[in-house]
């Protein structure tokens, strides 16, 4: 089936999980999500705070929000409202490596100015950052949240992402969402990889299983995104809305207690099954679709 009018309207790299995100032109994808063409190890959640050998995001400390990282020739730099400007290398890499508590997962700690320039912006004394190896065993998608059906394959794995190596979200059902929010919010506090727009109503990716963007891409579906509290969280102030908003009216009407319990979708988590570069503008055509979900 092809759906001429959808486009990728942006592209999104979150280097540090929980903190701002790099809007790029064209990413290529990667079984660890979307990275830099040029440099496929400058990529999504490559990089994670963590807080002694336990993982930290925006539900622990919503101000991440306002730590914006941009890439370098040599890493990464972040900036923060008040912070003078860090660079983090991602060569040499540091020899101290730690398992993350509930994750499966290792780190390369950084310590030293790196722990103390978080620690301080964060107000919160013994967080450090960490950085995934490639060396390192990912997490397997399919043992993540295992309480609910998904249709990860083995191979599908992530480094510090949360779920899902690739999450899209439309323009259409965050617009129908926006209606029924007295005080509206942005895309970005889905915190999305592939923002799309021109998808025929609102919600219509739930049913995307398969889709093609540009000549050679191919992503395909494996579970629905189940919202946390996270996107209360308003990116641009590092606040969390008082009134659980969007998160309360989400409830009201985008839940399938059948299948996720309490919890409601927004948004499609994805894998790959080709790979290459995909880029703002690009077409997408929707190869297979379950009408019945």
């Amino acid at each position: 089936m092809t759906t001429s009018n959808i486009e990728v309207q942006e592209l999104l790299i979150y280097p540090i999980r929980s903190c701002g995100a790099i809007k790029v032109n064209e990413a290529e994808t990667t079984r660890y999500g979307l990275s830099l063409p040029s440099k496929l190890l400058l990529s999504d959640r490559r990089w994670m705070i963590v807080e002694e050998a336990r993982a930290r995001d925006q539900l622990h400390v919503s101000r991440m929000a306002l730590i914006q990282p941009t890439f370098t020739s040599s890493g990464l730099q972040v900036d923060a409202p008040g912070m003078p400007s860090l660079s983090i290398p991602y060569s040499p890499l540091s020899k101290d490596i730690i398992d993350i508590e509930g994750l499966n997962v290792k780190g390369r700690r950084y310590g030293g100015e790196v722990a103390e320039w978080f620690s301080k912006f964060l107000e919160r004394p013994g967080l450090d950052l960490i950085y995934f190896d490639e060396q390192f065993e990912p997490q397997r998608t399919k043992n993540i949240e295992r309480e609910f059906p998904n249709e990860a394959l083995d191979s599908d794995v992530i480094a510090y992402q949360g779920m899902s190596p690739f999450h899209l979200c439309s323009l259409e059902s965050t617009d129908d969402l926006n209606k029924r929010l007295t005080n509206p919010i942005k895309i970005y506090n889905f915190r999305p990889n592939i923002i799309v727009s021109g998808v025929d109503k609102p919600y219509g990716e739930d049913y995307w299983r398969e889709i093609q963007i540009g000549d050679q891409v191919k992503l395909r579906w494996f579970r629905s995104c189940l919202r946390c509290l996270l996107p209360n969280v308003r990116q641009e102030i590092g606040v969390r809305d008082e009134k659980q908003e969007p998160w309360k009216t989400l409830q009201t009407y985008r839940r399938k207690p059948e299948l996720y319990g309490i919890k409601a979708q927004f948004g499609t988590y994805l894998a790959t099954s080709e790979n290459g570069i995909i880029r703002v503008g690009d077409r997408i055509r929707v190869l297979r679709e379950d009408k019945n979900f």
